[in-house]
């Protein structure tokens, strides 16, 4: 067999160095674009699902298209304050909220349809704490009866995961298309759970 020649051995050296420099560059400006897409969670309101300190990747590109249960970055209120929240009433939805034996129960008639559903979050009815006032006000925040108010065409009425430690709609009323930065359904940090957020909640037909 024909050996290769130093030269040849020297220039196929210099293009995997090449090649790996490249592919380290590549994965580093992976890592520091993920870095900047991302958002660093502070408080407890998503808790346990996501916690104080995770980080989560901003799909920015999926703002615009937001899908029931999607968690999001927003700014809520008029003081805009920065939250991350889940999406459950969509434009047009028509949502509620009572309590029955002390736990929430939230109704959701989505827009078009005749029929009302209950959202099944587990994670509420295990934390309910004291925050126990029904919904809604015109405005999407909790009042003093379960009142039926339908969601605006370019807003969206978000909750958080922790029931009682959560200011969400509730407190700030419904939230502009506008103020969405993204969909947070990645998590990149802690490496541990580096992955898809769970997601607890589902629609189930209301019982009449």
């Amino acid at each position: 067999m024909k050996r290769p020649l130093r030269d040849e051995r020297g220039s196929a050296t210099h293009v995997v160095g090449w090649a790996a420099l490249v592919s380290f560059l590549l994965a580093l400006l992976g890592i520091v674009a993920a870095l900047a897409f991302s958002v660093h969670v502070k408080g407890h309101s998503m808790e346990p699902t996501v916690h104080q300190g995770d980080r989560l990747l901003v799909q920015f590109w999926k703002r615009g298209d937001l899908k029931r249960f999607d968690l999001v970055e927003a700014r809520a209120g008029v003081a805009k304050t920065p939250v991350v929240k889940r999406v459950i009433g969509l434009p047009g939805d028509t949502v509620a909220i009572r309590f029955k034996d002390g736990k929430p129960v939230v109704t959701v008639m989505p827009a078009g349809s005749s029929t009302a559903y209950v959202v099944v979050n587990p994670r509420w009815s295990e934390q309910v704490g004291d925050r126990i006032a029904p919904c809604c006000n015109a405005d999407g925040t909790a009042g003093t009866a379960a009142t039926e108010v339908v969601v605006p065409a370019d807003s969206y009425w978000l909750l958080g995961d922790n029931w009682g430690g959560s200011d969400d709609s509730r407190t700030y009323g419904f939230v502009k298309k506008a103020d969405v930065g993204g969909v947070l359904n990645f998590r990149l940090q802690p490496l541990g759970a580096f992955g898809s957020v769970p997601n607890p909640a589902r629609l189930v037909a209301a019982k009449n």
